[in-house]
């Protein structure tokens, strides 16, 4: 039998005995955050119900996180289907708490490490319930076997994402306020919810940043070098840039001298598929700008390596869950490409359209007032762009353009890194209580 998780969420109270028990049985007393409990209307407004969540680790059928690591430090316990992290393999990149909906991975600041739940495998092996199923005073958490396939559970929080999680959700009878509840003017005041600590943050990710603009920056002057060769960029700028590059995107890892172990997970990781482009590129590029005898024969490889690359870049991010809103942001590293490529290869129709597509992206978000827009921010940017193919066009030198488009790149992504921040659990809720609420208030005034 391969166990689940069952969570009726009539019967849990919030009282968090299941957090503590993980803590006990794993953390050494010590909070591991592998059991979160979360709660829907956490303010207990009388026109909701109040529901809570008690989620952990799902140990889905298709596990993101497993599928995200570059590092191939994830495996399935073939007698529970657990999802295990070898914590010798991880490189602590923190790419699988990217890219889990669940919010499952937790990063061990102490080990520079991964961790997440384990289902108690000790204990089930020993005949025993997890250590929060045990604790739980209420029975709102037991253990049940995993359906196959495996249904996809919804409530509150959860959201629906395909992965086949181990989880078994008991359907819960609150979800209407209580007949005859008058709503009224009460549900004016915006609803407080307690802090929640950013995953991404754009202090934290300094060296993402850099690696995300230098090296479409470098494979488009590079493209512009391939047509006209007298553009190229000199063999030790390009080496020089792309070693800042790695050392700053290898220094964001938790046990850096696990490096090498990024390029493992090329069959299912997007981030695996970054690096081995990022080489492929350097090495290839490298060789083209030692050997500029035959600049076609070297340069077309390296320039494929380079499409490769800003598309794997785009890829890491796209992977990860994202709440409602414009899927695509404007600082996607594919059309930063092809907007400096044009540039340098001196193709203004490729140019335009870029700085096109960039504008009409920028102004779908600026509608929908997503995050990260504000708006001298958004008329400099749109300025630079516009400003970049005009330049081009004109009388000045290619290099003039380029630098401006580049500027404009760069407040893009940090623009975009400010933004970013993966849907989880409690996000989700929050979000659904407002709406809720909202709901609630408009239907009181009418």
């Amino acid at each position: 039998m391969r166990p689940a998780f069952v969570f009726a969420p009539d019967l849990c109270t919030g009282c968090e005995a299941c957090r503590v028990a993980c803590g006990n049985e794993n953390g050494a007393g010590r909070d591991t955050g592998w059991r979160q409990v979360i709660t829907f209307n956490p303010e207990r407004h009388p026109a909701l119900p109040t529901l809570h969540l008690s989620l952990a680790c799902n140990h889905c059928e298709v596990p993101a996180c497993a599928n995200g690591c570059p590092a191939r430090a994830y495996r399935r316990d073939a007698t529970t289907g657990a999802v295990l992290i070898d914590a010798a393999k991880c490189i602590g990149c923190r790419y699988c708490s990217w890219v889990c909906p669940y919010d499952a991975p937790q990063f061990d600041e102490r080990g520079g490490v991964m961790t997440k739940c384990t289902f108690c495998a000790p204990r089930l092996e020993s005949g025993l319930a997890p250590a929060c199923i045990a604790a739980c005073p209420t029975g709102a958490l037991a253990l049940g076997e995993r359906p196959s396939p495996s249904p996809e559970p919804a409530f509150h929080g959860l959201g629906a994402w395909g992965l086949g999680p181990a989880l078994t959700l008991v359907a819960s009878r609150r979800s209407t306020p209580p007949e005859g509840l008058a709503c009224d003017d009460a549900t004016e005041e915006p609803p407080a919810f307690p802090p929640r600590r950013r995953k991404i943050t754009l202090g934290a990710e300094k060296g993402l940043v850099v690696f995300t603009l230098l090296m479409p920056g470098l494979a488009a002057w590079f493209a512009g070098g391939v047509r006209f060769p007298e553009r190229a960029p000199a063999l030790a700028p390009l080496l020089g840039a792309a070693a800042l590059a790695f050392a700053l995107s290898i220094a964001h890892l938790g046990r850096p001298l696990r490096a090498w172990r990024a390029i493992l997970g090329l069959s299912t990781s997007w981030l695996s598929r970054e690096v081995a482009a990022t080489g492929a590129f350097v090495a290839l590029g490298a060789l083209a700008l030692a050997m500029p005898a035959a600049p076609w024969a070297l340069g077309l490889p390296a320039l494929l390596a380079a499409v490769l690359l800003v598309i794997a870049i785009d890829g890491v991010y796209l992977a990860v869950p994202r709440a409602a809103g414009p899927r695509f942001h404007g600082a996607e590293s594919t059309t930063a490409f092809l907007l400096l490529a044009g540039i340098a290869a001196d193709l203004l129709p490729v140019a335009a359209t870029a700085a096109a597509i960039k504008v009409s992206l920028m102004a779908a978000r600026w509608r929908a007032g997503a995050p990260g827009m504000r708006p001298w921010q958004g008329a400099l940017r749109a300025s630079l762009l516009v400003y970049a193919p005009v330049a081009l066009a004109g009388p000045w030198p290619w290099t003039l353009a380029f630098a401006r488009a580049f500027a404009s790149e760069t407040l893009d992504r940090t623009a975009f890194y400010g933004a970013l921040e993966p849907s989880s659990p409690t996000s989700r809720l929050e979000a659904e209580t407002r709406a809720a609420l909202a709901h609630v208030s408009a239907s009181g005034r009418a």
